[in-house]
């Protein structure tokens, strides 16, 4: 007959599954850990003092801008194109403005006017735009020159 062991605590529980005891030296992480945390502060100081040297050197070199001066316009060197450019931007936007709005004569001896745009579109409207003929010398086609709504059946 075979014989029955009791359990021990040495044996496991399942004898198909195992593993290694020396897989990971946790005081050896530790001290990895450590040694990293010492070397970053490390860094961070000397970094620090790095930085303060480098703003110290610059200050020598170039003197700072004092507070007031930051907001003193600097005009570019001669030759200034414009010299006020938001004040020639207006300027030019209300000459825009009154040839867009207003009526004016181009040549008086041939009859040409300029008129508004709104009443200009306000006659393409009534009348429609012309028609293009495909080729030259075709006849139109009948009510070619008006809009959909007054075409001819």
């Amino acid at each position: 007959m075979a014989e029955i062991k009791p359990k021990t605590a040495e044996e496991p529980r399942n004898p198909h599954v195992r593993y290694e005891f020396g897989d990971v030296n946790a005081v050896s992480v530790t001290k990895f850990g450590i040694g990293m945390a010492f070397l970053i502060l490390v860094f961070l100081f000397v970094l620090a003092g790095l930085f303060r040297y480098l703003a110290k050197q610059a200050a020598e070199v170039e003197p700072p801008v004092p507070p007031m001066g930051a907001m003193v316009q600097k005009l570019p060197p001669e030759p200034r194109l414009e010299p006020h450019p938001s004040l020639d931007m207006k300027q030019m936007r209300a000459a825009e403005d009154q040839i867009l709005h207003q009526y004016a004569w181009i040549d008086p001896d041939k009859g040409i006017v300029r008129i508004p745009v709104d009443r200009a579109m306000d006659l393409i409207l009534e009348k429609g735009l012309p028609a293009v003929n495909p080729q030259p010398g075709a006849p139109m086609a009948r009510g070619a020159g008006k809009t959909p709504s007054e075409k001819t059946p």
